[in-house]
């Protein structure tokens, strides 16, 4: 990687992560391993937190989750959990 790239990616780093090349070399590249790995984790984090959300929805109506994910189920009804942070106002 050339240095004027490794430089625009490190732009916003904290000290000589943002102008010295051997660190902000290091850096970048832990940044982007970090990227790498939380574009997977991300995906992960937002269906356990739809799955929080609709277990707390329908506690409200007397039911917990996994009976109605089962009733769900049952009705031949799809209910995607994967879905990303759609709103922002969450």
């Amino acid at each position: 990687m050339n240095k004027d790239k490794v430089f625009k990616l490190a732009k916003g780093f904290r000290g000589r992560a943002k102008n010295c090349i051997r660190i902000a070399r290091e850096r970048v590249e832990k940044a982007l391993q970090y990227s790498y790995r939380d574009r997977r984790n991300k995906k992960r984090d937002m269906r356990s937190l739809w799955i929080e959300r609709i277990n707390a929805g329908t506690r409200l109506h007397g039911v917990n989750y996994g009976n109605f994910m089962h009733g769900l189920l049952k009705e031949n009804i799809q209910l995607n959990r994967k879905l990303q942070g759609t709103c922002g106002h969450f």
